[in-house]
């Protein structure tokens, strides 16, 4: 493939990352969404948050079918429309059934757009140049985050409801995808009946606990900043520079996998402890300040460098069924993460404090699983 058509394949994928964590545009309004509702359970709040990750799995295990018959272009168009009809929900109807509806639309839309633009980096992208797209997309995933975190922020403070049109950008999104071809994922008959490496499931199952600690920060900061006495504008630049911090991780990530290898995920399972204790500790907003650059930066790292591991574990023809694996058990925990950490919590006071502290334990006990079970092999880096 010629350098040319390679920039004409990579910015369409960019734009499109832009969407990969388009929902932390909902973080910064959970504390709105739970005083306009004060007849509903705070666990029933946060499902607006959590129904997108759960949702999500539903199309990301299709997605490998779907891509060997429709073209990738086409079913990544395909998930942008599921997002800007869920996003649209929320200013027609102001029921609490069409906050959930919108979330439900708007996961299957980010599960097609997750795997899509992943499987399309090790469709189009081998060896050290996949790792380098890899980081750059984990760039721009931070960028979209940062961006609709910034507009959700902002455009609460008027009516938190009309932050979902910031998803609007999505019409954007496809026309630029427009300039992909129309290429479909090809079974190779050598390796279509392969099973997938044990491994893949491992990394799997350390990356659901990952992210049964990691979504604490989604659901739950804006309620802690509230409960400092912070507006969601606060939540919004907090949630923010989360997000910011991840483009100076994607340009690092050759650096860091370069230097920690297979123990990458470990290190930023560390960092992530870290960084939830310092916030669960904190009663200013500085210290959360830097404990969530800290999150941020071990997020951006850990997430595009496990998909990089995951897809160089099988051959590219089950990329996208890889990916999904990993990305699935991903928003799996995202999901359970509410359920599991509040149960946790409600033992020992039920602070919102404690969630986050909570969540630094955890992420100490994934740190000692990584290096215990570490399913990443030297092989997996390159």
């Amino acid at each position: 493939m010629s350098m040319e058509n390679k920039k004409n394949i990579f910015w369409p994928i960019m734009i499109l990352s832009l969407f990969v964590l388009s929902y932390i545009a909902i973080t910064p309004i959970v504390s709105n969404i739970y005083a306009s509702y004060p007849d509903v359970s705070l666990d029933n709040i946060q499902l607006v948050v959590t129904l997108i990750p759960l949702f999500s799995v539903i199309t990301m295990f299709s997605c490998n079918s779907l891509c060997l018959h429709f073209s990738m272009k086409n079913v990544s168009i395909m998930g942008m429309i599921l997002i800007i009809m869920g996003a649209i929900l929320p200013i027609v109807n102001e029921s609490i059934f069409f906050l959930y509806l919108s979330s439900i639309l708007i996961g299957l839309g980010i599960g097609v757009v997750n795997v899509v633009s992943s499987t399309m980096i090790s469709f189009y992208f081998k060896g050290k140049s996949k790792v380098k797209v890899m980081g750059y997309q984990s760039l721009f995933m931070c960028l979209g985050g940062a961006l609709f975190s910034l507009l959700s922020g902002f455009i609460s403070s008027y009516n938190w409801r009309f932050s979902y049109l910031s998803f609007l950008i999505g019409i954007i999104v496809i026309i630029m995808l427009l300039k992909l071809p129309n290429d479909k994922l090809e079974k190779n008959r050598e390796n279509s009946k392969c099973k997938l490496s044990k491994r893949v499931y491992i990394l799997g199952f350390i990356t659901f606990l990952f992210y049964v600690a990691a979504n604490v920060f989604n659901t739950s900061i804006s309620l802690l900043i509230d409960s400092l006495g912070f507006s969601s504008n606060i939540s919004g630049l907090v949630t923010t520079c989360y997000m910011l911090i991840g483009i100076i991780a994607g340009l690092s990530l050759n650096k860091i996998v370069k230097y920690f290898k297979n123990q990458t995920l470990f290190f930023t399972c560390l960092m992530a402890a870290t960084s939830f204790m310092m916030i669960g500790m904190s009663t200013d907003i500085l210290p959360i300040f830097v404990g969530t650059l800290f999150l941020g930066f071990a997020y951006a790292t850990r997430n595009p460098a496990g998909m990089t591991f995951v897809s160089n574990m099988i051959d590219v023809s089950k990329s996208a069924l890889a990916l999904a694996i990993f990305n699935g058990c991903a928003h799996l925990g995202a999901f359970a993460s509410p359920y599991i950490i509040n149960l946790i919590s409600n033992l020992y006071g039920g602070s919102i404090s404690t969630i986050f502290v909570i969540a630094g334990i955890l992420m100490f006990i994934i740190s000692i699983l990584h290096i215990s079970l570490n399913p990443v092999k030297e092989k997996d880096i390159i």
